[in-house]
C-alpha cells in the first residue's frame, strides 16, 4: 500500500505535524531518564481501535516486538535496532519478548535504549512505529489487513482497494482527534505513469500529484505556478549493485561503472527539474550533516573515463573480453531516459548494458530477493539524521540489498551513535561514508527535488524535506 495512504491511516506515540517537528499523537507527553537511556511515554485516555476495542501500552508492547520479529520480515526493522537487545533478536540470538519495551500499566509505555538516540521521536513518528492490533492478528493472520477486516486507530480507514488503480480511505469516527478532520474521504492512487497522472490534475480529477515528469514541467511554470510545490527533499537517487553476483564482487569493476556515469550530465542536462548531482549517498545538510563530496566529482570525464577502463583492465575486462551487465529499473518515463544515458556512458568504457523494464512491485521483489545484477533504486530518509541514509548499509538492516558486508562500516555507526560530543559523532559518519564511496555498493545518481502540484483548492499543505502531510491536516474548499 501507498505510504500516504498508510500514514493516513495509522497514527503511533508521536506524529509529523504542520511544526515539521514530532507532535504528541497517541502519546500526550513523554520523560526521558538522565542518561537519556529510557524513554517513558504516557498515553492519552481513551484510544480505542477503529472498531473500538480500547487501544492500550500492552499494544504497543506487541507491535513493536512483532516490528523486530524476524519472522515478520518488516524492511524497515533496522531502524529500530537502537532498542535494547533489537539487533540480537533480529540476529535470532533473542525471542522478541527480549526486547526493551514493556508496559507498566495501560496508559504507559517505556522504551529502553541500548544508546542515546537524539533523533528517537522522529523515528517513532513513522508508520513503522505504529501499533498494529493484536487482537484481530490474533484472529484473522495474513489476512487481517484487508479491506473490510483491517482495524487502524488513525485518522482514516481503509473502505476499498482496487490494485494498481486506487485505495479508498473514509474518516475513522472512533480516531482521538475525529473532530479536527476536515476531509471525509481520501482516494490514493497509485502510478507510475506520471504523465496521466498530470493530465488527471488538470482535468481536475486530482487534487495532489505527488511528482511531476520533465517533459511537463515547463508547461506548469508557465500556465499553473501556483500549484507547483519544489524543494529539497531528503533522498538520493542511485543504482545497487549486487555485490554477491560476479563480476560484481569485484570492488574494481564496481568502481569503474560508477566513474563512467557522469551525474552532472544527467541532473542538469538531462533532467533539469532542478536536481542536484549526487556525488555521495548522504543527502548535505540532512540534520546539520555538512556531507562530503567523492573525489571524482571534480574530475574532468576524460580523467574519469580513462580511470575506469584501467581497472576494468585490470579486473580482466577489455575488447577481447567485453563486459555486460544486465541493468533493471521500474517502468517510469524519467527512469528510462536516465538507465538509457547510464548505458550510453558505459559503453564508452566498453561495457554493455542489458536494460529492462519491469513494474514497481517486480523490480522491489529482486531487490529484496537479491535476483538481479544492477538495479534502479532511491533511499528516502526517515528521520532528519545521516544515519536515516547510512544504517541502510549495516551488516543487520533488511534494506541491505546490495548484500555488502562490512564488519568495520558496522563498528562505525555503533561508534557514531556512542558518541557524546556531536563533532566526534559527525567524524565517524563520514567516515563510514567514506567507506560506502571506497567500496562501491550503490552508485548515487542525484540528490531529489520535490515536484509536487497542489490544487488551489487544498488548504493547509506544506512543504518539508521529509514526508508530505497527513490527509487530517488538509482541507478542501
Amino acid at each position: 500500500m501507498a505510504a500516504p495512504a498508510l500514514s493516513d491511516m495509522v497514527e503511533g506515540l508521536v506524529i509529523r505535524g504542520p511544526s515539521k517537528q514530532p507532535e504528541p499523537g497517541c502519546a500526550e507527553s513523554w520523560t526521558v531518564s538522565a542518561d537519556r537511556l529510557s524513554w517513558t511515554f504516557k498515553l492519552r485516555p481513551g484510544l480505542q481501535w477503529s472498531d473500538g476495542v480500547p487501544l492500550t501500552a500492552d499494544d504497543f508492547v506487541y507491535s513493536y516486538r512483532r516490528l523486530l520479529d524476524p519472522a515478520t520480515g518488516a524492511s524497515n526493522a533496522g531502524l529500530f535496532l537502537a532498542i535494547r537487545n533489537a539487533r540480537k533478536i533480529v540476529q535470532r540470538q533473542m525471542p522478541p519478548e527480549a526486547l526493551g519495551v514493556r508496559a507498566p500499566d495501560p496508559r504507559t509505555f517505556v522504551v529502553e535504549l541500548e544508546f542515546p538516540v537524539p533523533y528517537l521521536l522522529q523515528l517513532l513518528a513513522n508508520t513503522q512505529a505504529a501499533p498494529v492490533p493484536k487482537h484481530v492478528i490474533d484472529r484473522l493472520g495474513r489476512d487481517w489487513a484487508r479491506p473490510g477486516t483491517l482495524v487502524s486507530n488513525g485518522p482514516y480507514v481503509l473502505a476499498e482497494r482496487v490494485p494498481q488503480n486506487y485505495v479508498k480511505l473514509t474518516r475513522n469516527p472512533r480516531y482521538r482527534a475525529a473532530d479536527q478532520v476536515r476531509i471525509d474521504e481520501v482516494y490514493w492512487h497509485p502510478t507510475q505513469d506520471l504523465g496521466a497522472a498530470f493530465r488527471r490534475f488538470r482535468a481536475g480529477e486530482m487534487d495532489v500529484v505527488l511528482n511531476v515528469a520533465p517533459d511537463d514541467l515547463g508547461w506548469i511554470r508557465k500556465n499553473q505556478p501556483e500549484a507547483l510545490h519544489t524543494g529539497p527533499i531528503h533522498a538520493t537517487y542511485l543504482l545497487v549493485l549486487n555485490v554477491s553476483r560476479e563480476p560484481l564482487d569485484d570492488v574494481r569493476v564496481r568502481r569503474a561503472l560508477s566513474l563512467a556515469i557522469d551525474r552532472d550530465v544527467i541532473a542538469r542536462q538531462l533532467l533539469k527539474t532542478g536536481v542536484r548531482p549526487a556525488w555521495s549517498f548522504v543527502s548535505p545538510g540532512i540534520g546539520g550533516y555538512p556531507g562530503r563530496m567523492a573525489a571524482e566529482a571534480g574530475m574532468p570525464a576524460a580523467k574519469r573515463i580513462a580511470e575506469a577502463r584501467r581497472l576494468l583492465d585490470e579486473a580482466g575486462f577489455g575488447p577481447d573480453n567485453p563486459l555486460t551487465v544486465p541493468l533493471v529499473y521500474d517502468t517510469q518515463e524519467e527512469n528510462r531516459k536516465i538507465m538509457v544515458a547510464v548505458a550510453t556512458m558505459w559503453q564508452a568504457i566498453g561495457v554493455k548494458a542489458e536494460i529492462s523494464n519491469v513494474e514497481f512491485g517486480a523490480a522491489l521483489g529482486a531487490l529484496r530477493t537479491r535476483n538481479y545484477a544492477v538495479a534502479r533504486s532511491s533511499t528516502f530518509s526517515l528521520y532528519d539524521d545521516p544515519n536515516a541514509f547510512l544504517q541502510q548499509y549495516g551488516s543487520q538492516s533488511p534494506t541491505n540489498w546490495a548484500g555488502w558486508r562490512s564488519p568495520a562500516y558496522d563498528q562505525l555507526l555503533e561508534k557514531a551513535n556512542a558518541a557524546i560530543d556531536a563533532a566526534e559523532r559527525t567524524r565517524l559518519l563520514l567516515e563510514a561514508e567514506a567507506m560506502i564511496a571506497d567500496e562501491v555498493p550503490l552508485i548515487p545518481i542525484y540528490y531529489y527535488q520535490g515536484k509536487v502540484l497542489v490544487a488551489p483548492r487544498v488548504k493547509g499543505w506544506w512543504d518539508g524535506a521529509i514526508g508530505t502531510p497527513p490527509s487530517r491536516f488538509l482541507s478542501v474548499e
